[in-house]
């Protein structure tokens, strides 16, 4: 008897570690942008947001944390900077953290972006990580908006195609960027929140033919869900100053067995336990 009680808790111990290295769990953190609520004159609403954030990613203790751009409103602004830098630092360090820039991270304007202050804050503007079952990229939306055919538009270009080139069709692969490619439809016009049709087909073919399973942005300050084929295209909303009709939050993807599960939700939303927040994002189905 007590040969196969101890069979029976081994095999149950067994079973859970597989499950859990089977389920990967990813917070999205897009747009705290500190400052722009008032507009520069204080912090006050960013800091309570994204330290909110914070707490509810170290009750859960996702995988990672990917911050996808615009974390500062003014990027000369050291202020906001290390405000930024000192609630992310509060996250516990077992949770891998990456970041790509927004535009209001580099300064971005037609045919211009300053990543000085990136660097130094931040420093590389592209990533490419194994989490768990996840194989994440982010990339920097910025050079293809605002400086698209420069030099580091086309290193960036032939570095994202040799990584997808690399990855396992049959896995998840997620990219990550600031700018949504589009919010609604593949073939809506462009204008601001968005990216032009040319430059939007040529990445549009590239994940389709690497197998990418979503691809994944903010920018717009507001939720929209949309695909091209089976691929879907996100884009979450801010976890500071909203500008559409969906609250300050986060978004959380749970990948687990081939599949992609995600929903958005404020941060006072969210569970006290990773078990509880994979349930129910997977009951979500967003």
């Amino acid at each position: 008897m007590k040969r196969n009680l101890k069979f029976a808790l081994a095999l149950m111990a067994l079973l859970t570690a597989c499950s859990t290295e089977d389920t990967t769990v990813i917070f999205q953190v897009s747009d705290p942008q500190m400052g722009f609520y008032t507009r520069n004159a204080d912090m006050v609403y960013e800091t309570e947001m994204f330290s909110k954030a914070a707490a509810a990613i170290n009750a859960t203790m996702p995988d990672a944390v990917i911050f996808t751009g615009d974390l500062v409103h003014d990027h000369k602004d050291s202020l906001q900077w290390l405000e930024f830098k000192r609630i992310a630092a509060t996250i516990d360090p077992a949770i891998r953290q990456f970041s790509i820039p927004g535009n209001h991270d580099v300064n971005g304007k037609n045919g211009s972006m300053d990543l000085t202050y990136w660097n130094r804050y931040m420093g590389e503007d592209k990533f490419s990580a194994e989490v768990g079952n996840v194989h994440l990229i982010g990339i920097d939306s910025n050079l293809y908006k605002y400086v698209e055919g420069s030099e580091a538009d086309i290193r960036q270009q032939e570095w994202l195609e040799n990584e997808l080139a690399d990855c396992d069709k049959d896995g998840i692969t997620i990219v990550l960027a600031h700018h949504p490619f589009f919010l609604k439809s593949a073939d809506e016009d462009e204008e601001y929140f968005n990216i032009r049709t040319e430059t939007r087909n040529y990445y549009r073919d590239l994940f389709r033919s690497t197998g990418v399973k979503a691809v994944v942005c903010g920018h717009k300050h507001d939720n929209y869900l949309a695909a091209d084929g089976d691929i879907p295209y996100i884009t979450t909303s801010a976890t500071g100053k909203p500008l559409g009709d969906a609250p300050s939050g986060v978004r959380v993807f749970v990948c687990e067995k081939g599949e992609i599960y995600h929903a958005y939700f404020t941060p006072e939303q969210i569970p006290l336990s990773r078990a509880e927040l994979i349930s129910l994002v997977k009951e979500s189905r967003q």
